[in-house]
């Protein structure tokens, strides 16, 4: 089986540079496309620059989603820290609230205008791998690959923008079929136990991203927590193929799934 990866995120408040200066694997980064086309050129030629293996477009949240329990808990950065890799675009920008106010729908953290043209711009100037993170419909997922991206992420950003959208899994085969081979597809979100991998990979993913796990074991024991969650969810996986025949990851099929 191949190792983990982490997919390091443009909000982070630590910077990609100090991440890839310890980090022992692949590192990826996530970007959201800035409102300024050249705060977005900085960001990414700054994270090339500083190591990044492969490029994550995420594309499905141009607007606030009417996140209640954000609202309620009204987070906000601790003082004294920020969006580091954001901090080029100052303190001000680095630090602001994620969240927009009062019926302004929209966050100065990301651009609300991207289209297909800046996806094909933003191809232009990433040298590494580029994946298209955000996508539900088979035809959006095809226009990514006819726009140069290498991977199709299936996601709904955790279900946490629009409500009653199609969960990830079952747009997954959808999308697999769509897409036929030409490029690797990978599924986000509802992955809790090893058995959630072992379906999305019957239903033809090739491998599987996972959030909210790996910060439960982040907040329960650091970076430890990380690496039982990781540890937890390979030995589950690997029980299920057992109990499913399965020697290696490419016998995992459709057929090995109850439909």
């Amino acid at each position: 089986m191949s190792e983990s990866q982490l997919v390091a995120a443009t909000f982070s408040t630590i910077a990609f540079r100090e991440m890839r200066a310890v980090a022992k694997h692949a590192l990826a980064f996530q970007v959201y496309f800035q409102a300024d086309r050249e705060h977005t050129r900085d960001l990414v030629q700054a994270v090339i620059a500083a190591g990044c293996e492969w490029m994550c477009a995420t594309v499905d949240m141009p607007v606030n989603g009417p996140r209640d329990k954000e609202s309620t808990d009204k987070f906000e950065l601790p003082a004294g820290t920020g969006r580091a890799n954001l901090s080029f675009l100052g303190q001000e920008i680095a630090s602001a609230p994620h969240r927009s106010t009062g019926r302004n729908i929209y966050s100065g953290l990301r651009s609300p205008k991207a289209t297909w043209k800046d996806l094909e711009w933003l191809r232009s100037i990433v040298p590494v791998p580029l994946s298209i993170k955000g996508v539900l419909d088979p035809a959006d997922a095809m226009r990514a690959v006819e726009h140069g991206c290498d991977a199709v992420i299936v996601s709904n950003h955790g279900g946490r923008s629009v409500d009653t959208v199609p969960a990830a899994i079952d747009a997954l085969p959808r999308i697999v079929e769509r897409i036929g081979g030409r490029v690797p597809v990978l599924m986000d979100g509802g992955i809790r136990r090893g058995t959630d991998v072992f379906k999305a990979l019957a239903l033809g993913a090739s491998a599987v991203m996972i959030g909210r796990p790996y910060l439960y074991g982040l907040a329960v024991d650091g970076a430890a927590g990380v690496a039982r969650v990781v540890e937890i969810l390979r030995t589950e996986l690997e029980m299920t193929m057992g109990f499913t025949g399965c020697q290696n990851i490419s016998q995992i099929t459709r057929e090995r799934l109850w439909l």
